[in-house]
């Protein structure tokens, strides 16, 4: 089975926090086609503790792609805790002022109204999720990640069919080729004997050089060698799709660059306009594959 790299799912229930305090929070997970598996998660606060343990979460079941996670909180504010005033650094801002009254032999005391005005002179504890709400998250995540692999299930069937029917353009273009290239060889060897029945006739070095010049010619437009190891490579595509595997696009990958290399070699060596145009077809559907399996996991 394919599995492509795109999906999306997101869900919304209630959260408890741990001061009894009941708000809804949205979960969401997109998972879009990367070389690797990357992750960006957007956590509140309260939920930041929780980051590694659903990075580690996220790539082990969806293995590759640029996966995105997101909760929100309906209210944000049900993780503050208590509200405590920093009293050393109020005490270090009075005696600050103090300074700066003695200084500039200010009359006018320190009013609650100044005190106030100064950054920082409060600290909010943060509360974190009780055992039971922490396993609430993660079982909302993990039915998050079976949504997203079943979109990428769906759309790898998709993929599957288009990727057999260029393979199946492929086989039959390079029949023709296998087919052309047989007629092209027979014609030049032909030429070839009857070529070196008039060089039979002659006794110099540049006769046999003629000789040898034809037999490298006629080597070199053989191509069966070729054909062979295309074919052998388009053979372990369809082994790749079809192998129980979720991984598979590098594979595909990596093979596809293979076909690529035996068909330019096939098209430079056999200079027939048939089989050129038979070459053509064949990097075009080629291309089109590649193009499939950058969203291929």
């Amino acid at each position: 089975m394919i599995h492509s790299m795109t999906g999306f799912a997101s869900k919304t229930f209630i959260l408890t926090a741990p001061s009894g305090e009941r708000c809804n929070i949205t979960v969401s997970l997109k998972s879009l086609n990367s070389r690797f598996f990357e992750s960006t998660v957007r956590l509140p606060s309260g939920l930041s503790h929780l980051e590694t343990t659903i990075i580690k979460l996220l790539k082990e079941k969806l293995r590759r792609g640029h996966v995105y996670f997101t909760a929100h909180l309906s209210n944000s504010s049900i993780f503050e805790g208590s509200i405590n005033p920093a009293l050393s650094t109020v005490k270090a801002y009075a005696h600050a002022i103090e300074e700066i009254r003695t200084a500039l032999s200010i009359s006018e005391p320190i009013k609650l109204d100044n005190i106030l005005r100064i950054p920082g002179i409060f600290s909010t504890e943060t509360q974190e999720l009780d055992e039971t709400s922490t396993a609430t998250i993660l079982s909302a995540i993990e039915e998050l990640i079976s949504k997203v692999i079943l979109d990428r299930q769906l759309e790898g069937a998709n993929l599957k069919i288009d990727l057999t029917d260029r393979i199946t353009i492929i086989t039959k273009e390079m029949h023709s080729i296998k087919e052309r290239a047989q007629t092209v060889v027979q014609e030049y060897k032909k030429k070839v004997h009857a070529t070196l029945q008039e060089l039979g006739q002659q006794d110099n070095l540049m006769a046999d050089a003629q000789k040898s010049s034809l037999y490298g010619m006629l080597d070199k437009i053989d191509i069966h060698e070729e054909i062979t190891r295309f074919a052998s490579h388009l053979s372990l595509v369809m082994n790749i799709i079809e192998s129980p595997d979720i991984e598979k696009g590098k594979k595909l990958d990596f093979t596809l660059q293979e076909l690529g290399r035996e068909i330019n070699t096939i098209a430079s060596k056999c200079s027939d306009a048939t089989i050129s145009t038979h070459a053509i077809n064949v990097k075009v559907e080629i291309e089109k594959i590649r193009e499939q399996i950058q969203n291929i996991v």
